[in-house]
């Protein structure tokens, strides 16, 4: 064999091998959500683990990019990244994504302090409250659409941890969040004595299913590759029963480090 021959034999092996490794990874961005998503807790907490263990069951390795969220919704519907956790189905979100099939399902309810207690059957009710939401969340239709059309009075913040101590200081009255990750979140950022304070409303606002996205900005055929490979693997995920294993360890909390 000549030397230019074994050059070219080369390159083209390394360039078959950058496409495998290319071929092989989904870059996805995250954010903090504890306890479904955090940089913080092991295995980038459950919903990434379940994202993570899905891939890997199709042969699929996942870079996660930690950003704030609305940093990553961008940099994944610019293309930038693959795609990114963890977003519910919008008709706004559908101009930049594909959604895979529900990983979880959320359960929204309104916190509120004990000391100013409101009963609600429909938003009509919730006229004259002060309500704190966070930017890029959706709670749903019948919620997104009372607030677009200024029927019941929001207060975007950027994050929970901020709707918490407004809540607290009385600066708003309500806010919507998940039960699991909102009394989560109030026991890790207060003192006993005030997350005593608070409480939350039995009547749910929304039940949304949560999925991972693929961003419409990268090629449409690795994008339907992804999306069909991460569907696979989280249906085998949950037919072996780790997916309700995760689950489990996760409202035990051992996804703390």
């Amino acid at each position: 064999m000549t030397t230019r021959f074994l050059t070219k034999l080369f390159t083209c092996l390394l360039l078959a091998s950058a496409f495998t490794v290319q071929a092989e990874t989904v870059r996805l961005t995250n954010g903090e959500w504890a306890p479904y998503v955090s940089e913080n807790l092991q295995h980038y907490g459950v919903f990434s683990h379940i994202v993570t263990e899905a891939f890997a069951l199709e042969g699929i390795t996942v870079e996660y990019g930690f950003y704030p969220w609305k940093r990553g919704y961008k940099a994944a519907a610019d293309g930038d990244y693959d795609g990114s956790l963890t977003w519910a189905p919008t008709p706004e979100r559908e101009k930049d994504f594909y959604f895979s099939e529900p990983v979880t399902y959320n359960k929204k309810v309104f916190f509120h302090l004990k000391s100013r207690p409101f009963t609600w059957d429909s938003f009509a009710d919730l006229k004259g409250l002060n309500i704190g939401t966070t930017a890029q969340y959706t709670y749903g239709d019948e919620f997104d659409n009372a607030a677009k059309n200024k029927l019941i009075s929001v207060f975007p913040v950027n994050n929970d941890k901020q709707n918490v101590k407004k809540l607290l200081a009385e600066r708003i009255d309500i806010f919507p969040m998940e039960i699991e990750v909102g009394y989560g979140l109030i026991h890790s950022e207060l003192a006993p004595a005030q997350a005593a304070l608070i409480t939350n409303h039995t009547k749910p606002v929304t039940e949304t299913p949560i999925c991972i996205v693929i961003s419409k900005k990268i090629p449409a055929e690795r994008a339907t590759k992804l999306l069909a490979a991460f569907n696979r693997g989280l249906a085998k995920l949950k037919e072996s029963g780790q997916y309700e294993q995760f689950i489990w360890n996760s409202r035990q909390g051992k996804y703390r480090k």
